[in-house]
C-alpha cells in the first residue's frame, strides 16, 4: 500500500476519532475544509502543508506533514466548558505517549502502525478559552496544536 498525504491525513483523524474518548464527552472529529457545522465542541484537523524535506539525503525516503488539531467551539455552559477540557485532556494524554506513530485501516477493521513514521506535538502558546465579546454567557473555545506527521515515501 502507498500512502499519501491525503490518505494518511486522514487516517490520522481516524486515529484520532478512535482515541480520544471519554465517558463525559463525545467529540466529533472533522476534516477540513467541511460542510459540517456541528453545535457544541468539535475537533478540526487541518493540513497546512506537505513536503519531502531535503536537509539530509537519507529524509528524502520520508513525507511530512504539518497538522493543525484544534478544539473548537463554543462553551455556553459548565458542561460545555467541561466537554472542551475533557477533549483538550484527551489530546494531550494521546500526544504524550512515547514513540507515537500513525495507525492505518487494514481490512477486518484491522489497525496497523505504519512503520517508519512519527508523529510528534507543538502546543501553541495562545490561550484556548476566549470570552465572547457578545455575550458574558458564553465562551469561545479555541485549543490549536501544531502535528508533524512523518511518513514514509514508499510501499508500506
Amino acid at each position: 500500500m502507498l500512502l499519501n498525504s491525503f490518505d494518511a491525513l486522514n487516517a490520522f483523524a481516524k486515529q484520532l476519532e478512535r482515541n480520544i474518548t471519554g465517558k463525559n464527552f463525545h467529540t466529533k472529529v472533522i476534516v477540513t475544509p467541511s460542510s459540517i457545522k456541528e453545535a457544541g465542541i468539535v475537533i478540526k484537523v487541518s493540513l497546512l502543508k506537505t513536503f519531502i524535506p531535503n536537509d539530509v539525503p537519507a529524509s528524502r525516503s520520508s513525507r511530512t506533514l504539518r497538522v493543525r488539531v484544534t478544539v473548537a467551539g463554543t462553551a455556553e455552559s459548565h458542561t460545555g466548558l467541561k466537554q472542551a477540557v475533557d477533549a483538550i485532556e484527551a489530546l494531550d494524554e494521546f500526544f504524550i505517549r512515547p514513540a507515537l506513530r500513525l495507525e492505518v485501516p487494514c481490512e477486518d477493521d484491522i489497525v496497523k502502525l505504519v512503520p517508519n513514521s512519527r508523529i510528534i506535538q507543538d502546543v501553541s502558546q495562545e490561550d484556548s478559552f476566549i470570552d465572547s465579546p457578545d455575550s458574558t454567557a458564553v465562551q469561545d473555545v479555541q485549543d490549536d496544536r501544531y502535528i508533524t506527521i512523518t511518513i514514509p515515501t514508499g510501499e508500506i
